[in-house]
């Protein structure tokens, strides 16, 4: 084994940069991260990104920005050099994407870089080649006032770096990645992005903020996001989110910028998670983008070399403010599965360019009907409702009293229960069609909502059973019996130890139900303790519990139903606070138009 000498040594300028390019350039996407950063910070309107390969080929970057003089543009590829920082002082209030003097310097020391530049009041342009770190040339050239950037052969002279990288495919993804997150916050920079001839993102500058969304993801998309804008003397959040019908099986979707910076930020992504807590199914996330403005000073975006990461100065305040933000956008009365967003109507009324509020409606005889608003009115306090269109057609239910089957649950949106079907689900007449109510998830909701705001007011009221119900447990079991004794009994479930390895309950909460057997009360506690360990903080297991009470408490596939108990389950969903999922993210409501039901059956065309 052979040993090195051990005096200490100062390296050179190009085996620093190099050390420096490690960081900074991990792959041909970071080459486009910072110079895309670049053009923003130099106020470019329009940004045009061309890749040849996947990127180890070559890049280039053409923006309309005011561009640099010779002097400027001689020292911008040189290490530590910045426009954007005079002082230390000046890191405390940072307000730019770029401000460390790397990026440049870094990407010339794995490339072949070019430079060509002219600023607006120039009559001449300057460009600039470096190759490996090393100054080529630099001559004035004729060109368009701006900045254009050119990479080539990246990571030509450290060929260990290309090991690392994915597949061609991915290595685009990533591009694709970075280009579409700028765009997104930045709907007054034309962004375009173009593989060898193909135009892979193509943003133009618009004064609709959701105009980028549509561009990268659709106008399907779009439908369903909810605008967000939400205030505090702290913070200012903006951006969209998605309707519980919308989510993806990974987070790659949740995307926060801060001052329009793109981050990663587990705070953030907790608090989004948390106001869509019950709302979305297990390993559901939803799609969004966030924009938090806060005081430069009150946020570390220094703590990463490719700025990714980001500290807060106080954490919780944000992530209380975020989780509010977006609990408020998603406190719609008509986010029932298959149901419009806000933006629904905005984006089809874009595209139509009908007067917004208008809806299609029926034809009679096939004759196509003009589009008419439809808008139900409560005619008087017995629950009489209408709907009436200028062409007379008419949908009553009259007659009705408090008692009536016809239940609201908001000024554009009625059920009227007509039976049970398969023994899990209530068929229903509706505002908009027919209606189908999962009853299960219904009244788990409904029961899941009461027990969290009874154990939230300690108001937990129990009932002697005529019968106590004894427990014999294995050795894990009361071990689990006796770690969370006190959450049980705060929810109602007073287990008392009756001698050895056996408990006896004597009660149960009221709102329980009272023909649950000593099997189906051990089987809730074993759910309980199989999926305990995987949450982490004391709040996320006592939801947990709470679900699981819940869940077997309520009607199940297989009972059979009455009409009075739909009736009275529709009643209490109406006033839940979320009655548009279980407690588990699932529907409980699933809506089929008058439209659809007559283009299915050919009445339309």
């Amino acid at each position: 084994m052979s040993t090195r000498n051990q005096t200490i040594i100062q390296l050179d300028k190009k085996t620093i940069n190099k050390i420096a390019a490690g960081e900074v350039v991990e792959r041909p996407a970071s080459v486009v991260k910072e110079l895309i950063e670049n053009s923003i910070d130099a106020q470019a309107t329009e940004i045009f990104i061309f890749i040849k390969g996947y990127g180890l080929d070559e890049i280039k970057i053409v923006d309309n920005g005011i561009g640099m003089s010779k002097e400027d543009a001689a020292l911008a590829w040189k290490s530590h050099t910045t426009s954007k920082l005079r002082s230390v002082e000046d890191l405390e209030e940072i307000i730019s994407l770029g401000f460390r003097g790397e990026a440049l310097a870094s990407i010339a020391s794995v490339s072949m870089l070019e430079i060509l530049t002219r600023m607006k009041d120039q009559i001449i342009g300057t460009t600039i080649r470096v190759k490996g770190g090393d100054l080529e040339f630099i001559e004035e050239k004729e060109c368009a006032p701006g900045t254009t950037i050119t990479v080539r052969n990246l990571f030509y002279n450290v060929p260990a770096r290309k090991k690392f990288l994915k597949s061609k495919t991915t290595e685009l993804g990533h591009i694709l990645e970075i280009v579409s997150r700028q765009a997104l916050i930045r709907p007054n920079i034309h962004f375009k992005l173009l593989h060898e001839v193909s135009v892979l993102i193509n943003s133009p500058k618009s004064n609709n903020p959701l105009e980028p969304f549509i561009s990268i993801f659709g106008v399907e998309s779009a439908k369903k996001m909810l605008p967000v804008a939400y205030e505090t003397e702290d913070a200012r959040i903006t951006g969209y989110t998605s309707i519980p019908d919308l989510s993806r099986a990974t987070r790659e979707s949740e995307i926060f910028y801060v001052n329009k910076r793109f981050v990663k930020s587990k705070i953030l992504t907790e608090a989004v998670e948390e106001a869509y807590k019950t709302l979305l199914m297990k390993n559901r996330y939803p799609m969004v983008f966030l924009n938090i403005e806060l005081n430069a000073s009150k946020v570390d975006v220094n703590i990463h070399p490719t700025k990714r990461e980001i500290r807060f100065d106080d954490a919780s305040k944000i992530h209380s403010i975020v989780v509010e933000a977006v609990t408020k956008a998603l406190a719609s009365e008509d986010l029932w599965r298959g149901s419009k967003s806000i933006l629904k109507d905005k984006i089809e009324l874009a595209q139509t360019k009908l007067p917004f509020g208008l809806v299609e409606q029926s034809s009679i005889g096939q004759e196509k009907l003009t589009e008419k608003l439809v808008k139900p009115s409560i005619t008087n306090q017995t629950g009489i409702l209408s709907i009436d269109s200028e062409l007379g057609f008419r949908l009553s239910v009259e007659g009705l009293q408090s008692e009536s089957r016809t239940i609201l649950f908001s000024e554009s949106f009625w059920l009227k229960p007509l039976g049970q079907a398969l023994q899990l689900y209530a068929l229903c007449e509706s505002s908009e069609g027919i209606a189908i109510v999962d009853l299960h998830a219904a009244h788990e909701r409904i029961k899941y909502e009461e027990l969290m705001k009874r154990y939230d007011d300690s108001k937990l009221e129990n009932q002697e059973l005529l019968q106590p119900i004894t427990f014999s447990f294995n050795p894990e079991q009361l071990i689990f019996i006796k770690d969370y004794l006190f959450q049980f009994q705060k929810l109602g479930l007073n287990f008392e130890l009756f001698g050895g390895s056996t408990y006896i309950i004597r009660s149960l909460p009221v709102i329980m139900d009272f023909s649950l057997t000593e099997l189906d009360i051990k089987n809730m506690i074993e759910e309980i303790r199989n999926e305990i360990p995987n949450l982490k903080t004391l709040n996320e297991r006592i939801d947990l519990i709470i679900k699981k009470m819940a869940c077997h408490s309520v009607v199940r596939g297989g009972d059979s139903v009455n009409l009075n108990k739909i009736i009275t389950i529709l009643k209490e969903l109406s006033i839940c606070k979320k009655p548009f999922t279980c407690p588990h993210g699932r529907p409980t409501i699933i809506k089929i138009a008058i439209k659809d039901l007559e283009k299915e059956f050919g009445r339309i065309i």
